[in-house]
């Protein structure tokens, strides 16, 4: 009889990874270009949603929690997610703005670790991000904390209806918030099938980026 460790052993492991002479040598001084150049590498391999990123936050007693939501910008100093300001997260970044980011693509056997730190942008920025979103997603925004959890069909009354209220456009929730996170340390981590991955640390120092190879 097989056992759950044996059939999760008997698992393949990065097979269809096709090595392509990728050198992490050739990554940017700065990280932020190269995390932004291997989303939409990943995006062309055919990574479904390769934008999508695990938060790791920590609640005020020490307790690690995780989601995956949408990274939605990058520019040379940070990446950009959006949320309540209220929600969770939100509480645990204004309680404790360090935080943790992954990236994982599969297609392409790569991902990303970052550590960092998570600001709140002001109001200006969270309206310019709101009015960016689709309009069901500005629609759902406003689902949050209005809308008892009882069971799906009232949520979708609740949408409904917010539908009719704002016939056009939908106005920007009063806790809804940009976020910045500026990395302090990403690692970039290129798979092989031969297990001999490949690893590049950047760490931030007072003068700039530094960085060295970790193996595997």
């Amino acid at each position: 009889m097989m056992t759950v460790r044996n059939r999760l052993r008997a698992l393949p492991v990065f097979e269809h990874v096709v090595p392509d002479g990728t050198d992490l040598a050739a990554l940017p001084a700065n990280p932020l270009p190269g995390i932004a150049d291997w989303i939409f590498r990943a995006a062309e391999a055919g990574q479904d949603d390769p934008h999508a990123m695990v938060l790791c936050t920590v609640g005020a007693d020490g307790t690690p929690s995780t989601r995956t939501l949408l990274c939605k910008d990058i520019d040379e100093d940070r990446l950009y997610f959006a949320s309540h300001g209220d929600s969770r997260k939100g509480l645990e970044i204004s309680g404790q703005p360090r935080v943790a980011a992954h990236f994982y693509w599969p297609a392409v056997g790569r991902q990303l670790r970052i550590t960092g730190t998570a600001a709140a942008l002001d109001r200006s920025a969270a309206e310019a991000d709101f009015a960016d979103r689709g309009r069901g997603s500005q629609l759902s925004s406003h689902l949050h904390g209005e809308v008892p959890p009882v069971d799906r069909a009232e949520v979708l009354r609740a949408f409904d209806r917010l539908s009719e209220e704002y016939p056009e456009a939908v106005p920007c929730p009063e806790f809804w918030t940009l976020y910045g996170i500026r990395p302090d340390e990403v690692e970039f981590w290129q798979a092989s099938p031969d297990r001999v991955h490949q690893r590049l640390r950047y760490w931030r120092e007072a003068d700039g980026w530094s960085r060295e190879y970790l193996w595997p």
